[in-house]
């Protein structure tokens, strides 16, 4: 699967939730359990379907979050990811990587590298979104 980024700078592709990824109701579980354990959400295993918060929602999941503040904004400035503003960061982006950044503090020296790779690095948008605006020819910082 091709890289496919969230507004916010979330990996989709990546993402244990994205419907690309999720084939099996044992996948949902082990996701149910790891994003509880890392990040306290406490999400039925049958709604951790995601379309990516570029389609629209799966039917009978929360998915793509409809409130994200993050979604709405980069959309009402025509923006792809948080990555093409000028703002960035910005205090609604500082507020949702503080919960992942802190995470992954607590957890990074603690965990497998797979575990890693499999629930916390699709979620360190800092890190995606730093290469996104390194990649660009017209830098904007």
């Amino acid at each position: 699967m091709s890289e496919i980024v969230a507004r916010c700078g979330f990996r989709c592709d990546e993402c244990g939730a994205y419907t690309g990824n999720t084939q099996t109701h044992d996948d949902r579980l082990k996701v149910a359990a790891a994003w509880n354990r890392y990040f306290g959400l406490n999400l039925a295993p049958e709604k951790l379907r995601c379309n990516g918060c570029w389609g629209n929602a799966c039917a009978g999941s929360d998915l793509p979050d409809p409130s994200c503040p993050i979604r709405a904004c980069v959309m009402e400035r025509g923006m792809n990811t948080c990555a093409d503003c000028f703002d960035y960061p910005c205090e609604k982006m500082e507020t949702r990587m503080k919960g992942v950044e802190e995470a992954i503090a607590r957890f990074r020296d603690k965990i497998t590298h797979a575990e890693y790779d499999a629930y916390l690095a699709p979620y360190d948008a800092r890190r995606t979104l730093g290469e996104i605006r390194d990649r660009r020819v017209d830098r904007i910082d």
